[in-house]
């Protein structure tokens, strides 16, 4: 510059290039980014021409890598999802109500009441020393009687017995057994038609307490519920009856009643 200057010339400015020579295209490319077009194409490339276009190209790499899957869209699988139950076996019925067994209940015998008067001379045993009145009981008094069902059986009912005066009753011992039998020897057909009954049976108890014999004082009308009675009196086990300081043999009216709870 000295050298012009004392030459007096001027140096050449630098002549700036045309507008149009360099261009920015704004569309979006693929990638997305800004590409500069129409570069001056008789320069050659220089180290930073270079850095920018691997940096260029690096940028346009990622955004088209991390945009590769955008617009893409993938028909998914249709999944139907299918609830599976196990069948389960129907509940089992409820169980039937339970039924009311009937159960008879024995309700005690009956004995003659002690005389206030103790007769002076003891008949011996089998002889009446009072009379058959004063028994306990709807007996009918010498002969047989009969009580009809309604179907017209005919039951046949004892003779009136004849009674020992006593001082101290015959007390039932096996009470359990007694009932056992009530039970065992309620007939089941009667039974489950709710049939029940009342029978008043006769007991002779020996001067041991054992029973000797046992028969129908009042029939309930039902044959079987009789018989049953006669069976239930023949379990029966006593002790002995005492006249004074003595064992006597004794009849007893024992009331045995067959019900259906």
């Amino acid at each position: 510059m000295s050298a012009d200057r004392e030459k007096g010339t001027t140096p050449p400015q630098a002549t700036p290039a045309p507008a149009s020579a360099v261009r920015v295209d704004r569309r979006p490319a693929f990638g997305g980014g800004l590409l500069a077009s129409n570069p001056p194409r008789n320069k050659a490339l220089g180290p930073a021409g270079i850095l920018s276009t691997v940096l260029h190209l690096g940028l346009v790499g990622a955004v088209v890598y991390a945009t590769i899957g955008n617009g893409i869209q993938t028909e998914e699988d249709e999944v139907t999802v299918v609830e599976l139950t196990q069948e389960m076996a129907p509940p089992p019925p409820p169980p039937p109500p339970p039924v009311d067994q009937p159960q008879a209940q024995f309700q005690g015998f009956q004995t003659l009441s002690v005389p206030d008067i103790v007769p002076g001379e003891i008949p011996p045993p089998g002889e009446v020393a009072f009379k058959a009145s004063d028994f306990t009981g709807q007996g009918i008094e010498g002969g047989v009687a009969g009580a009809k069902k309604d179907e017209g059986a005919v039951v046949a009912i004892g003779e009136t017995p004849s009674f020992t005066p006593f001082t101290v009753a015959p007390n039932l011992k096996n009470r359990d057994d007694v009932g056992r039998a009530l039970e065992r020897e309620y007939p089941p057909l009667l039974r489950d038609a709710g049939v029940g009954g009342k029978v008043e049976v006769w007991v002779r108890i020996s001067e041991k307490g054992a029973v000797e014999d046992v028969q129908i004082h009042q029939s309930s009308g039902h044959p079987a519920l009789d018989a049953a009675a006669i069976k239930v009196g023949q379990v029966m086990q006593f002790s002995p009856a005492m006249n004074r300081d003595k064992q006597v043999p004794v009849w007893v009216s024992i009331p045995i009643t067959f019900q259906v709870r």
